[in-house]
């Protein structure tokens, strides 16, 4: 009988449940910025720096010591 009183006295103790809640959103608005930031690094980032290594590629080194 103590265990079942122990553990309606804690399925009711509500305490810890804003606690939870404030996890939940945390972990909303961090999936959210990710996402955001991986849509920007893929669209927006990567083509810029991709066209900058193409650049960079072309560019002709002189053999100036030989």
């Amino acid at each position: 009988m103590g265990f079942i009183r122990k553990l309606v006295n804690f399925l009711r103790d509500q305490r810890g449940s804003a606690f939870i809640e404030n996890g939940l959103w945390i972990i909303v608005v961090v999936l959210l910025v990710a996402g955001a930031g991986y849509a920007l690094a893929s669209q927006g980032v990567k083509p810029k720096l991709e066209a900058i290594q193409n650049a960079i590629s072309s560019v002709v080194v002189p053999n100036i010591g030989q």
